[in-house]
């Protein structure tokens, strides 16, 4: 067996060699191919660039000379309108010059006419005039001679008018022959093809009729056979689609047996697909609920959630230890394992909201300083009284930690673990306590870029101003008091208040002092106000620098100083005036 077959496996070896030195060979036969079809293409698309180059030389060469030859015939119409125009202008000219030639030539004619039959007529009145007396004199009847001519002019009228109208007599009287005679007949004929044209009309209606409704009901057929081959049609098509879509149809569709059903199959295919939308909506739903769910816990949270979960797998895994969670009540479990851990954090909350309000008097004494002074040093102006008075916060954050606070002191004794002093509403303190931190979780949720809490949080500040006979009555904040002037004379007057109360604080210390204080937008207040403000600051010895781009009531100033630049933009500083 083995010498029969050595020639066959010698060959089959041999090949085996030459096909393995082929495949060794075929990289480098792929990479000379590739450079070929590289170096192919490149010539290629020379070769195309060049074409494409001769193509627009050719067709800008082109475009120019049907430009040209357009330019070269609409001056060759233009001036073949011009001398058209000319020659109608001189042929119209020509034409009116001779018409009005003929037009005094067949006057003149028509003159010489009328001239000549009335000297005709003249001279035949003449002449027989001549002829009546002669034939008068001769001793004839003139009178009957006139009878017989008048009667000889009517006469020739009469025979006038029959050569005239002999034409129309020959065809009235073919006409009469021909129709007027024939009336009769011709009236019973009409009468006779009218009736049979009725008859006619009434087969021909009735025939149309019936073919009209049998053409309606076949029209009626093929529409619906047609209506119903597109629908097939579509749904064949809709199946098509919809197995082809490897979104919508489930692996394994084409091996699901045939069932009876009525419907037809786009609306098979639509049912289908939205049954998959559905479907893939309530995922999507329940995949956004669980991410929403879990992002309130962190990675390393106490229930062990995975809070990152990403396949389909991992969120229903985690829906059914969720439901396993639910259902055996382990949060109760939870709950009495970290009752007592909330305890540092509500005495915490506590003492760091009794740190922050422990300055209350001391505000409300510095209010009560500020109206105090007002009330004594006040300048004659527009401003009648400044009142400030401080209130509760409004703040719903600061409101709740406030409460935090209240609640941990009233229930020192009575959170967290069971001990000696525990009563029996121990649980409803601590479920309280719970409700509490989870409402401070929320406001910090709420308001994400809030870091901290200050000072300013834990009262609201009211301002009432009068201004003449306007009152503002309590309000925030200080605008609209009056014109812009108005509402900057109050707020400096304000501040410099403020400022004071802090100074004569100070100066129980270390001796009184003076202070200065800049104030912007000084040109807007009235001259008599610029002069009271500074009076207002400097009773209280505070100083005040303003600055303006022009000279402002120079005289209610100390010194004044001009400001300017110098070539290296430089700020220099030189004194103008200085009030003894």
């Amino acid at each position: 067996m083995k010498g029969k077959y050595q020639l066959q496996i010698r060959k089959l070896n041999e090949s085996l060699h030459a096909k393995k030195a082929e495949m060794q060979q075929l990289p480098q036969t792929e990479k000379k191919l590739k450079v070929q079809s590289l170096e192919l293409k490149n010539c290629l698309e020379k070769w195309r660039s060049q074409q494409l180059s001769e193509l627009e030389d050719k067709q800008n060469a082109l475009v120019a000379d049907k430009v040209k030859k357009e330019e070269n015939k609409r001056q060759l119409e233009m001036e073949l309108q011009r001398k058209l125009k000319a020659l109608q202008a001189e042929h119209n000219r020509q034409v009116k010059q001779e018409t009005q030639t003929f037009e005094g030539f067949a006057n003149d004619i028509q003159t010489q006419i009328e001239e000549k039959q009335n000297q005709v007529d003249a001279r035949k009145q003449e002449l027989l005039k001549a002829q009546h007396d002669e034939l008068h004199g001769k001793g004839m009847d003139t009178q009957a001679l006139d009878a017989y001519n008048k009667r000889i002019a009517e006469l020739d009228a009469e025979l006038a008018f029959v050569r005239k109208n002999r034409d129309v007599v020959a065809v009235y009287r073919n006409d009469k022959i021909e129709l007027f005679d024939q009336e009769s007949s011709v009236r019973q004929e009409r009468k006779n093809k009218a009736e049979a044209l009725m008859t006619i009309e009434d087969k021909f209606r009735q025939r149309s009729e019936r073919l009209k409704l049998q053409l309606s009901v076949a029209q009626e057929k093929l529409a619906k056979q047609q209506a119903a081959l597109k629908k097939l049609e579509a749904g064949l098509n809709a199946v098509k689609n919809f197995r082809s879509d490897a979104t919508l149809c489930p692996l394994g569709s084409s091996e699901i047996g045939e069932k009876i059903t009525t419907k037809d199959c786009l609306a098979i295919v639509e049912e289908l697909k939205r049954l998959i939308y559905e479907d893939s909506r309530t995922l999507d739903n329940f995949k956004k609920q669980s991410q929403q769910f879990l992002g309130m816990f962190s990675t390393h949270n106490t229930f062990h959630f995975n809070v990152s979960p990403v396949t389909e797998e991992e969120f229903i895994a985690f829906a059914s230890n969720l439901c396993e969670f639910v259902d055996n009540d382990k949060i109760s479990e939870y709950q009495k394992r970290i009752s007592g851990r909330y305890t540092d954090i509500i005495f915490r909350i506590s003492k760091e909201v009794g740190d922050l309000t422990r300055r209350e008097g001391d505000i409300g004494k510095t209010i009560n300083d500020i109206n105090h002074d007002f009330e004594e040093r006040n300048f004659a102006g527009v401003i009648r009284e400044i009142a400030l008075r401080p209130l509760k916060s409004n703040d719903q954050l600061m409101r709740l930690l406030l409460h935090i606070r209240d609640f941990a002191e009233e229930n020192q004794f009575n959170m967290g673990e069971m001990d000696l002093f525990a009563t029996e509403s121990r649980q409803d303190v601590n479920d309280k306590a719970v409700k509490y931190l989870l409402a401070f979780m929320k406001g910090l949720l709420d308001e994400p870029n809030r870091k901290q809490l200050q000072v300013a949080d834990t009262f609201k500040l009211e301002f009432r101003i009068k201004e003449n006979d306007n009152d503002t009555g309590w309000v925030e904040k200080i605008a609209n008091v009056g014109s812009d002037g108005t509402d900057i004379l109050v707020k400096a007057m304000v501040n410099i208040m403020l400022i004071n109360v802090f100074k004569e604080k100070a100066s129980k210390k270390s001796g009184d002092f003076k202070i200065h204080c800049m104030m912007d937008e000084i040109g807007k207040l009235h001259p008599n106000n610029v002069k009271g403000i500074l009076d207002f600051a400097n009773r209280r010895n505070i100083l005040l620098v303003n600055s303006s781009p022009t000279t402002y009531n120079v005289e209610d100033y100390k010194y004044t100083y001009l400001l300017s630049k110098d070539n290296r933009a430089n700020t220099k500083v030189t004194q103008l005036i200085k009030r003894l």
